[in-house]
């Protein structure tokens, strides 16, 4: 058996070499999951069980619902700042992402629909389902049960913690009508100034305008007079399509600073690891659709809950709900929706026209 030749001296330094470029990458990537953790240690994560569904919920809607993530996103207008445990949820939005495509899809639920908001039975304007529930997954199993859904996940934030992102986010830009341009400068100076503790100034007339985060909240506040609940909700949602777009563009330094200064102000029961993941796909999300629920609606008084938004009929709403968010033109409602339906008409006694359906 020969001899083994020992290696010579450039051999030994180019070995050494390779070694030490692997400790330098693998050095690098403790690096960056250390400082993820550390950023996402800023977080208020919450440890909450799943929530409730529709015990009768079909084993095909669940396969269809499975194939995307379901969030509830939800804005607070409690007049305070980091007060995640009660309130009423005004901005409510069931955003639908596809695990394949990264495709999204929002739909606003318009805050005074007439909806079954608590499981003892309680009907009222859905965005009280929040204070009525004890906070956010209250809001969630009110939506699961009234559209058949299976939402486990939320995100809620207030007016600070919006305004902040945007301020961070250099501001968006959006085209204003007269109106419009003096209904943002009453509710700057009326009261997100007060609540958020940011100071701006009046925005320009009509036409092209670039809004600061507080502008930003107050246009997506204004309501009366403007298009009501129905166009506000199209102004949460522009709104957060032009956040995304420029998160997609910006710098790691501004990422960066939102998850320092933003993070501790949200509220959400994603976990950490979950939150990485979502960070890392940001990229890819691409809003290509959204809506209002219900579509087919029409405003009645309804004793104590006021002026509601009533459903005709929640029935066929869901149906078109569940066509849109989850591409499912076969789904069949659960016995529980249909009794909810059910209880809405006799209550208000406002059911569809003959030719357009009936449960």
């Amino acid at each position: 058996m020969a001899p083994r030749r020992r290696a010579s001296a450039r051999q030994r330094n180019k070995r050494k070499l390779v070694i030490f470029a692997v400790e330098l990458v693998l050095l690098c990537i403790l690096l960056v999951v250390f400082w993820g953790a550390i950023k996402l240690s800023k977080i208020n994560t919450e440890k909450t069980d799943a929530a409730k569904t529709n015990e009768d919920l079909s084993e095909d809607a669940l396969e269809k619902m499975g194939k995307y993530t379901t969030v509830a996103l939800l804005g607070l207008d409690n007049r305070s700042n980091g007060s995640y445990e009660t309130g009423n949820a005004d901005s409510i939005i069931i955003a639908s992402i596809d695990n394949d495509t990264k495709e999204v899809k929002l739909a606003s639920v318009y805050r005074d629909t007439y909806l079954m908001v608590t499981e003892d039975g309680k009907y009222s304007k859905i965005n009280s389902a929040y204070s009525r529930g004890n906070g956010p997954m209250g809001m969630v199993e009110a939506l699961n049960r009234n559209l058949d859904l299976d939402i486990q996940r939320y995100v809620t934030v207030d007016w600070k913690a919006l305004a902040r992102t945007i301020n961070l986010l250099g501001g968006i830009d959006v085209e204003l009508t007269a109106k419009e341009a003096q209904q943002v400068n009453k509710y700057v100076n009326k009261d997100v100034m007060k609540v958020t503790g940011y100071t701006t100034d009046n925005v320009a007339v009509e036409g092209p305008c670039h809004l600061d985060g507080v502008q930003a909240v107050s246009y997506a506040r204004i309501r009366k007079g403007v298009g009501d609940d129905f166009k506000r909700t199209e102004r949460q949602r522009e709104v957060i399509q032009k956040m995304l777009a420029k998160m997609k563009k910006c710098g790691i330094g501004t990422l960066n600073n939102i998850m320092d200064e933003v993070f501790p102000m949200i509220s959400t029961n994603f976990s950490k690891t979950e939150i990485l993941g979502m960070l890392g796909d940001v990229v890819s999300y691409d809003i290509v659709a959204t809506k209002g629920f219900p579509e087919d609606n029409d405003g009645k008084s309804m004793g104590r809950s006021g002026s509601c938004i009533i459903p005709i009929s929640l029935l066929t709403n869901v149906q078109k709900l569940h066509a849109f968010l989850f591409d499912d033109e076969e789904y069949v409602p659960s016995v529980t929706l249909q009794q909810i339906s059910n209880k809405i008409i006799q209550e208000s006694g406002l059911a569809p026209k003959p030719d357009e359906g009936s449960n």
